[in-house]
């Protein structure tokens, strides 16, 4: 139609009148095509253009400061022949960096009786103050696992699992003793500057209180909420 138009113009006998339909012709083209680009656009942008729904997620990381404190909200500790019995206490520990943090422990329960006391009916192989046992060890641990844990399909929790060992020493009986500590945990993040720890350790020392030395594995779990500053 468009096309026409300018041909019947291209024919006019006045020259000026030419040169205006001739312009006008080219308008109506322009105008012609940049509806169809238009029209062409809006179709392609319903065909590829997907309607998502975008959802806000917060990634709750390590906060900048570098110490944590952890206090033991509670623990058990299984002494070798004395049973099990509550175990109480905290640690201090700096993050060298994403993968490494070194940490001192304090810890301190109450011994039961031994089995040889339990079953022989003679008198306590310790008194009530000796059965007092206090221990402190500094450990280096890896943050060997990084990840998520997911509560109720709702929360996802920044973790982190790591493996720990040092050296310190145990104090009962009256007797100091050297003491190796080997374990594993998982830290859980709350928030940037709260975090939830579990771990399990093994405390491995030698005593004599039954008349020959023996080395005992002495193994403790803990749970314990920590803040970072």
């Amino acid at each position: 139609m468009h096309s026409a138009s300018c041909a019947s113009a291209a024919t006019t006998s006045h020259p000026l009148a030419t040169i205006f339909r001739s312009i006008a012709c080219a308008l109506s083209f322009a105008g012609f095509s940049s509806i169809a680009i238009a029209q062409g656009d809006a179709v392609i942008d319903e065909i590829i253009s997907p309607d998502l729904e975008r959802r806000e997620i917060r990634e709750a990381n390590i906060d900048t400061e570098d110490f944590e404190f952890t206090a033991y909200l509670g623990g058990i500790m299984n002494v070798e022949d004395f049973g099990s019995n509550a175990l109480y206490g905290g640690s201090l520990a700096y993050h060298i960096n994403e993968d490494f943090f070194m940490e001192a422990a304090y810890g301190q329960t109450t011994l039961g009786e031994s089995s040889y006391e339990r079953l022989s009916g003679s008198a306590p192989l310790l008194t009530d103050e000796e059965r007092e046992l206090s221990m402190y060890n500094l450990s280096l641990a890896w943050n060997f696992l990084p990840g998520e844990i997911f509560i109720f399909d709702k929360w996802a929790l920044n973790s982190n699992l790591y493996l720990i060992g040092g050296v310190g020493n145990t104090s009962f009986a009256d007797a100091e003793h050297f003491t190796y500590n080997v374990g594993v945990g998982v830290r859980m993040l709350a928030q940037d500057w709260l975090a939830v720890r579990l771990d399990v350790r093994d405390h491995i020392f030698e005593h004599e209180i039954f008349g020959e030395p023996i080395v005992t594995n002495n193994l403790s779990a803990q749970l314990g909420v920590s803040i970072y500053f």
